[in-house]
C-alpha cells in the first residue's frame, strides 16, 4: 500500500523531530529540511516527490514564502503552511500564491493530521472530472483540455496550478450561468472549506492575471458579489 510522503520544511530541529514521530505513526513517509534552499534541492532531486509539503515562513537562507513562489513555477504539490505569522495578510498571500491550506503555531497534531488527510483527499479527487479525458471544452478563445491540464488562449499555453485549472473547468463547463461560491468550494476544495470565499477571490485574481498575460480580458470571469461567479464566451 503506498505511503504519502510528507515534506517537512522548519528551521526548528525540535518541531521537525515532533512532525516526523507523529506522521510515521500515522502511517506517513517523511523528509526533512531545515531552510528553503534544502528543501528546493530535495525535492528537485528526489525522485519520488513528495505527495504534500508542510511550510514553516520565518526560516534564514531562503524563506517558506520564498519557497513557495518558486516551487508553484514549476510543481502543484500540496502545500500547508505552518507558521507563527497568523495575520490575516499572511494568510491571505499564502493562499495568493498557491498554499493549500494555513494552520498557525502552536497548533494540535491531531488537527493538523486531519487537514492533512483532507488536503491529500482533495488531491485524489483531481482525477473525477466529469468531462472525458481526450474532450476539449471550447469558451470563445480558451481552450481547455482536462486529460493534461492545459488551458489555452487560442494558440498561447496559459501555465495554470491544478487547483486553477479545475477553478476554470468549473466555469467553463457552465458558461453564462453563475456559479455559485458554495458550489465551486465545494468542487474544488471540498466541503469542509464552504464559507471561505477569500479561496475563490485569490484564486480567481491569479486566473485572470494569467489570462490576461496571455492576451484574454480577465474581464471575462464576472463577479457577483455574494453569489458567485460566471464566464462569458471570450472572443
Amino acid at each position: 500500500m503506498h505511503r504519502p510522503l510528507i515534506l517537512i520544511v522548519d528551521d526548528e530541529s525540535k518541531i521537525r523531530r515532533l512532525l516526523a514521530q507523529n506522521l510515521e505513526l500515522e502511517g506517513f513517509d517523511v523528509q526533512t529540511a531545515s531552510d528553503g534552499a534544502q528543501a528546493l534541492e530535495v525535492y528537485n532531486k528526489s525522485v519520488e516527490k513528495p505527495d504534500l509539503i508542510l511550510l514553516d515562513l520565518m526560516m534564514p537562507e531562503i524563506d517558506g514564502m520564498s519557497m513557495l513562489k518558486r516551487l508553484r513555477k514549476s510543481s502543484d504539490v500540496p502545500v500547508i503552511i505552518l507558521s507563527a505569522k497568523d495575520e490575516r495578510p499572511m494568510v491571505i498571500e499564502g493562499f495568493r500564491e498557491g498554499a493549500d491550506d494555513f494552520v498557525s503555531k502552536p497548533f494540535y497534531i491531531e488537527e493538523l493530521m486531519e487537514r492533512i488527510r483532507a488536503v491529500l483527499r482533495r488531491g485524489k479527487n483531481r482525477s473525477l472530472v466529469h468531462a472525458p479525458q481526450s474532450q476539449e471544452l471550447i469558451c470563445g478563445a480558451l481552450r481547455l483540455l482536462p486529460g493534461p491540464r492545459q488551458c489555452y488562449v487560442k494558440d498561447a499555453l496559459v501555465k495554470l496550478t491544478d487547483r486553477e485549472f479545475r477553478l476554470l473547468l468549473e466555469l467553463v463547463k457552465h458558461p453564462g450561468e453563475v456559479m455559485t461560491h458554495e458550489r465551486l468550494l465545494r468542487a474544488v476544495w471540498g466541503d469542509e472549506s464552504i464559507g471561505e470565499v477569500q479561496y475563490l477571490r485569490v484564486t480567481f485574481a491569479r486566473i485572470r492575471r494569467k489570462l490576461e498575460q496571455c492576451g484574454l480580458d480577465g474581464g471575462v470571469i464576472a463577479a457577483y458579489s455574494s453569489v458567485g461567479y460566471l464566464i462569458t464566451e471570450p472572443d
